[in-house]
């Protein structure tokens, strides 16, 4: 078969394939014809590295970012499974599950820091421990044992520890258990037989932002009430957070931070902001809080009364009747795991606003208990457990190989259990059809630069965004060096030539080749059949097939045409964009056919990720012995 019909054959078996995201039906195995099963591709993403958050540890905001992983374990048949740690942030479960479908979900919020002695440590996790027992009560759940809870938070910040923002910033990593019914039910019985304990974590600022130092501003809800009596408002329930989102939405709408909700069976008793207790100080320095059986108790609260009993106040837990004492405190305050602790400068009820301008007593208690989280007060009451130690920026520490030293024995990561398998590049698959026909759609044929804009859209889109700064860079960093090159050779006027090891749809070769002369070429080998065959039909569409020439295969398989192309000279520049482990052995294969010489510009991506498997020292030495007195550039990619 020609090259050319080669091509077609495989654009034409690209036609079924399915977006990733998809599900592919696997093979059959040792089934039966009536026996199926599924695998799944996660959307594309970009994890978190360290370098990202150099500039953020002090403004970091409250929000989702993509860690080294989290830990997962399962309950069936009456028993909790071993755990494993799950690289993606994605949970696979049948449809009828009970969380879905009936809110059978209970989770905690914790917080992890780097204490000034250099230790990381835990904020009392056993009061969330037993607040999660609690919840699984309320929904008939299987108990999380609190040596196994305690256990999988420690393993899942020492996993991702390098994600605990250092001493000294106003951050912490904040920590969410999450307990479920990830099996499945139809109807309220029978119960589910399958239920998933995980716990996720991200580091992460004041919920409520600069409004921890300014204050905010609290509208009473008259229209809505968070929970109703005798029902689940005193334990962590995931649907006691919905009922609030349209509330505290409205009242942001009017220009109000959060909401304060009343009591629903009288409509007069304080029970609880948006996603915090209630805390005020009395004109007589008393320290109040809300008692009643449809409040969260706070953690927080909690450690903020017993704080204040060490001072000597008095701390007294009962109804607040709204109406007829809410003028009596001179300070107010909303407590909560993510919040802290956060100054309320006013809360308006029916149109009424009153304003608290106070938050001395408060914010001193709040100054004890972030001293005691960073170890720069004692910690007379034994809240602080210890983890693991802080990361040190001053060496090259390796994040991921953590066997050692676990928390939670016989933990398997989830690939080396089978359960999620990492993709390299054929995770991508599914994509190139779409590519290419966005392409098509919407560049110009014959126009590079409308070519390349289109596909950093599409891309820009499937990736969300993530990493779009260092894939310009990258790309940059390519096309300056291809100039400096063509620009050495135009007093000679020979042609430049350059070989690209490894296609992705032939992003990177549209940068080489449109910076090239009529009379300058690039030569590409790529082993993957779809990969090649998409890159060539994207660069015949920006018109520059005469300075391009793909095939499909390696360095070593492709090794005659190559040095039949280059005209038996060595290449001016080179583009390693395939696998770390083939970037020395196949330049020392082209270097001995005179295909690259030590004027050889290389350009290729070293650096290890998160949660990347790391390369053996064997190879890490052979690339540095290999390149010390060569010209290589690093092109990060993402």
């Amino acid at each position: 078969m020609s090259h050319c019909h080669r091509l077609g054959a495989v654009l034409a078996k690209s036609r079924g394939l399915q977006p990733a995201g998809k599900l592919v039906r696997l093979g059959p195995r040792a089934f039966s014809s009536d026996v199926y099963q599924y695998s799944y591709n996660t959307p594309v993403f970009r994890k978190t590295t360290r370098k990202d958050l150099e500039e953020k540890w002090d403004n970091l905001g409250f929000s989702i970012r993509p860690m080294n992983g989290h830990v997962r374990f399962t309950w069936t048949d009456g028993e909790w499974d071993k755990g494993v740690f799950v690289p993606a942030p994605y949970q696979l479960m049948h449809i009828n599950a009970g969380a879905l479908h009936y809110g059978v979900s209970v989770f905690e919020g914790m917080k992890a820091f780097a204490c000034k002695d250099g230790k990381i440590k835990l904020l009392n996790p056993e009061l969330n421990a037993m607040r999660m027992q609690r919840g699984a009560d309320a929904l008939l759940m299987p108990h999380v044992p609190k040596d196994l809870f305690v256990s999988a938070v420690k393993e899942a910040v020492r996993r991702n520890k390098e994600f605990v923002p250092p001493y000294g910033n106003n951050a912490s990593m904040y920590i969410r258990p999450l307990l479920f019914a990830s099996g499945q039910m139809l109807g309220l019985a029978p119960l589910a037989s399958e239920y998933t304990f995980f716990v996720t974590v991200m580091p992460a600022g004041g919920y409520f932002g600069k409004g921890s130092e300014v204050g905010v501003k609290a509208l009473v809800s008259l229209d809505h009430d968070r929970a109703a009596p005798q029902g689940l408002g005193n334990v962590k329930a995931a649907g006691n957070y919905a009922a609030d989102i349209a509330p505290v939405h409205g009242a942001q709408k009017e220009g109000y931070n959060t909401t304060l909700y009343l009591d629903a069976k009288h409509g007069k008793y304080i029970e609880e902001f948006s996603v915090c207790n209630f805390v005020g100080i009395t004109k007589d320095g008393r320290y109040v809080t809300p008692k009643s059986d449809t409040i969260l108790a706070s953690t927080t609260n909690k450690m903020l009364q017993q704080l204040a009993r060490d001072r000597g106040m008095i701390v007294e837990e009962r109804p607040i009747e709204f109406d007829k004492e809410i003028a009596d405190f001179k300070e107010i305050g909303m407590c909560g795991t993510a919040a802290v602790v956060v100054k309320v400068t006013s809360i308006t009820s029916a149109g009424k606003e009153y304003k608290f301008d106070e938050f001395d007593t408060i914010a001193s208690l709040r100054s004890d208990l972030v001293g005691i989280q960073c170890g720069e007060v004692e910690d007379k009451h034994g809240w602080m457990v210890d983890i693991c130690d802080v990361v040190d920026d001053s060496t090259h520490e390796i994040f991921h190989n953590l066997a050692m030293d676990s928390y939670t024995p016989g933990m398997l990561t989830a690939e080396a259990k089978g359960t999620v398998q990492r993709l390299g590049s054929e995770g991508l698959h599914g994509l190139e059809r779409a590519l290419l026909e966005h392409v098509v759609k919407t560049a110009e044929a014959g126009n590079p630069e409308t070519v390349l804009a289109a596909m950093d859209a599409f891309w820009n889109k499937t990736f969300q965004q993530q990493g779009a700064d260092r894939w310009n860079v990258r790309g940059q960093t390519i096309e300056d060096k291809v100039r400096e090159k063509v620009k050495a050779k135009e007093k000679t006027g020979e042609p430049v030539r350059c070989l690209e090891l490894g296609t992705y749809c032939g992003y990177s070769a549209l940068r080489i080749a449109r910076n090239l002369p009529e009379n300058g070429k690039l030569l590409s080998v790529e082993k993957d059949e779809l990969f090649a065959a998409i890159a060539t039909k994207i660069i015949e569409f920006a018109g520059l097939d005469h300075k391009v020439k793909i095939w499909i295969g390696t360095a070593h398989s492709e090794l005659m045409h190559i040095t039949d192309k280059l005209e038996r000279q060595p290449a001016d520049f080179v583009l390693c964009d395939h696998s770390k482990e083939r970037f020395v052995p196949d330049l020392k294969l082209l270097e001995e056919c005179g295909a690259v010489d030590r004027q050889t510009v290389v350009i290729g991506d070293v650096e290890v990720y998160a949660g990347d498997e790391r390369l053996p020292k064997v190879i890490e030495k052979e690339i540095s012995e290999y390149f010390s007195d060569r010209a290589f550039a690093l092109a990060t990619m993402v």
